[in-house]
């Protein structure tokens, strides 16, 4: 109240000096602020669509995909296609040959070096009985001009063995290091890890798994001593059989040095995602399954952090069982907080939900529980929603991936999906930041927030003295953690200064022991 009495009794020319300052001070805050927002669907020949791989560059985004041509006899090709900020089609290339499909690895096959892009895929050919993959590198130019193509695996008759491809990353040296499978006829899979050089050519391979179980490779990073951690599945052939997710960790010439089996015995889980964060640990995503179901099961969602020697540093469990809930990627953002997304079955929860959902849940470094959204372009009963990849934008937003699949009453032919959204997950400006699925109906797990908007400080207030210590992190808008505030266990208010704090729009969230209580958005300004 004071500094707006003040403010009333300055001159008219000080006035206009104080707003023209005060305008120039947030104005460049305004601007960056700013977001796009945008939710597309993409359709090329009237045909399947899909996409796995999604890429921001300072002019907009890059898409990775495949899409059925029907020139072809229905086969699978490879497309490149860029879209403006705003999501309109700048550039679209396909790449293909007759009776050959080409089909996109995981999230994360897909990258940028330089101002070339770097594309790893799986080439099928069907030899008689059996379809015979190899690993397929491409390098292309800005244009999408393919600059040179590589193949791995077989080079001769009998061609009874299939390599499939999972990730790449680009190496200290230069150099790539990719991930997948190799499956001979017959004969228990096993991971495939793949060092090339520069240019794609093989400088060696090495094969992990053993016994009766099928192994899978999805997603390596390299890490700093040289190494490699690898996330994987192992599947267990049996009624029911069980998929148990796996991490490896090998030393730079790809000896295995350790193993992690974070899945509950007997129950299937899902495979491992792995990104490294800004410390140089490693960030593990899966599912942790909790009941079987004949083949399917219900699951949450898994995160850990792991040091390069095989060390813990936290596991934790995120939302509640979902029926066939899948994490497809994990990625660390750049102010150090996680993301993980994937896809869950929502057809039984009744007619009002489509068959599958897409679903992103975003944590900070120390793995609190920040937000969680789910998503559905088709909102028919029977309909697919599935989120495959979301990557960091250049304006501090999300951008996300996946497959739209239509059944009646929706309409028109599974396609490319792509959303552009702010930090919070949000398809639009001022969208609901506090709807979190784990947020309990209990009302001392609820707090107040008060004066919003915020001036020198603001009051945290819980119906009742807390049970036990709980803590308050503050995150601006961003996704950058601002604050820490403890509160022990038997108090019910906090204050918090902010007198210091950047104008704007924050986050708060209350947790303990690592899971989230509820979330509240508050405004600081001057």
């Amino acid at each position: 109240m004071k500094s707006l009495l003040s403010f009333k009794h300055l001159t008219k020319n000080k006035r206009a000096r104080h707003c023209l300052a005060l305008l120039s001070t947030l104005l460049p805050f305004y601007l960056i602020a700013q977001q796009t927002y945008f939710e597309k669907r993409y359709d090329f020949h009237n045909n399947y669509d899909r996409a796995q791989n999604i890429l921001s560059i300072d002019s907009g985004y890059i898409i990775a995909g495949i899409t059925e041509d029907s020139l072809y006899i229905y086969n699978y090709h490879l497309s490149l296609t860029k879209l403006s900020l705003t999501g309109d089609i700048v550039i679209h290339k396909e790449y293909g040959y007759d009776s050959i499909n080409i089909l996109t690895g995981n999230p994360g096959s897909f990258i940028k070096k330089d101002d070339k892009f770097y594309l790893y895929s799986s080439y099928w050919v069907y030899i008689d009985d059996w379809v015979h993959e190899s690993g397929y590198f491409s390098c292309y130019n800005n244009n999408f001009d393919t600059l040179w193509t590589r193949k791995y695996g077989e080079k001769s008759y009998p061609f009874d063995t299939s390599y499939i491809a999972g990730q790449i990353k680009q190496i200290n040296d230069s150099g790539f290091i990719l991930i997948g499978s190799r499956m001979p006829k017959g004969v228990h899979s096993r991971i495939w890890l793949l060092k090339t050089d520069s240019l794609g050519n093989k400088l060696w391979e090495r094969f992990y798994g053993e016994g009766e179980e099928y192994f899978q490779g999805h997603s390596v990073v390299q890490t700093a001593d040289g190494g490699y951690v690898i996330g994987t599945a192992k599947f267990t052939i049996g009624f029911p059989g069980t998929l148990d997710p796996l991490i490896i960790k090998t030393d730079s010439l790809g000896n295995e040095e350790w193993r992690i089996n974070p899945g509950k015995p007997g129950v299937d889980d899902n495979k491992v995602m792995v990104a490294l964060a800004p410390d140089g640990n490693i960030i593990a995503g899966t599912n942790y399954g909790t009941e079987q179901s004949g083949d399917n099961r219900w699951a949450v969602v898994k995160i850990m952090k792991i040091t390069p020697g095989g060390t813990v540093l936290w596991d934790y469990n995120y939302l509640e069982p979902q029926y066939d809930n899948f994490l497809l990627n994990t990625i660390v953002l750049s102010s150090g907080n996680i993301v993980v997304n994937g896809a869950r079955n929502t057809h039984g929860l009744g007619e009002d939900y489509p068959a599958e959902t897409g679903w992103i849940l975003c944590t900070d470094s120390a793995g609190n529980q920040l937000w969680y959204k789910e998503y559905a372009l088709l909102k028919g009963h029977n309909s697919f929603n599935d989120l495959y990849d979301v990557r960091e934008t250049e304006d501090g937003g999300l951008i996300g991936v996946g497959k739209a699949d239509p059944v009646v009453p929706d309409t028109g032919t599974a396609d490319i999906w792509v959303m552009k959204m702010d930090s919070m997950g949000c398809l639009w400006e001022g969208c609901d930041t506090t709807v979190i699925v784990e947020e309990s109906t209990n009302s001392k797990e609820r707090f107040k927030l008060y004066p919003n908007p915020s001036i020198m400080s603001f009051i945290v207030e819980l119906p009742v003295p807390s049970e036990k210590k709980c803590l308050f992190s503050v995150y601006n808008m961003y996704g950058i953690l601002a604050e820490k505030i403890a509160i022990p266990s038997g108090t019910k208010k906090v204050k918090v200064k902010v007198s210091t704090w950047p104008e704007g729009v924050y986050l708060g969230v209350l947790s303990s022991k690592g899971k989230m209580l509820s979330s509240k958005r508050f405004v600081v300004t001057k």
